[in-house]
């Protein structure tokens, strides 16, 4: 059912002429599976050291007011959301969940992001302006010639499963990726977590997730590129987080 969620992002992205707006927007199934009744959560965004961060991003909820959206001056945030989860994100820091069940304000401590590695071998890459890292050449996977899809292009990197094949994308342009996992994915994992890595100003984002039926999801990606497999039996995930581990910032490379 998500696939249709992810298709229609897509399309959107692709014909959107302001991408980077639609972040917030929510897909017709991201609509259906809202909480009935909004939920109200505040609190505060810190650093490791206490100091407040101001302007972080409250994300992949369905609030349109612009302070809902980000924290103030004083690292803090009110939101009233019926979204089950939201992660906070503030560039050159990783990400962090919280599930909009709480009751009491919350004090949520970022930490900061490491740099990217540098590739030093042979890799996996993209032509593209709009490409900033590259994948590892990893046995046992086959890895697709670079075609096109709109303004963007991918490669499709075929990983053997005990159920067959199962696909995992990699692309780069203009509209590729809005740079963060899909809004009804981060809802509907029963576990997720998050890690950013930066590549000068640009913050690469690896976030994955479980669903409810035990089925593992990963985006690594930023805005305009990202790599990302889906519906992934746990016993078949070594190939691809071997190959999604290995991601290595393409303009560092030695």
């Amino acid at each position: 059912m998500m696939s249709h969620a992810r298709a229609f992002v897509l399309l959107v992205g692709l014909l959107g002429s302001a991408p980077l707006l639609l972040a917030q927007r929510l897909t017709w199934y991201e609509r259906m599976i809202l909480l009935p009744e909004p939920r109200t959560l505040s609190g505060w965004v810190v650093d490791s050291s206490g100091a407040p961060i101001a302007g972080a991003h409250i994300d992949h909820s369905d609030g349109r007011e612009q302070e809902q959206l980000f924290t103030d001056e004083m690292g803090r945030f009110y939101v009233e959301t019926r979204a089950s989860a939201l992660v906070v994100r503030m560039h050159g820091f990783d990400g962090q969940l919280i599930r909009t069940d709480q009751k009491e304000p919350l004090r949520i401590v970022l930490q900061r992001a490491g740099p990217l590695q540098a590739c030093k071998s042979v890799c996996v890459g993209l032509t593209s302006s709009h490409s900033a890292f590259c994948l590892p050449s990893i046995s046992g996977i086959h890895v697709s010639e670079q075609g096109r899809m709109g303004d963007s292009v991918m490669r499709e990197v075929m990983i053997p499963t005990n159920d067959g094949p199962r696909e995992l994308l990699f692309g780069s342009g203009p509209n590729w990726s809005l740079g963060i996992p899909y809004t009804g994915d981060v809802w509907e994992s029963t576990e997720y977590s998050e890690k950013t890595y930066t590549i000068g100003d640009v913050d690469v984002i690896d976030a994955r997730g479980k669903n409810s039926d035990g089925k593992l999801w990963r985006y690594v990606g930023t805005f305009g590129e990202s790599a990302s497999y889906y519906e992934v039996d746990p016993r078949d995930a070594a190939l691809p987080d071997r190959f999604l581990d290995g991601v290595c910032s393409a303009a560092g490379k030695e």
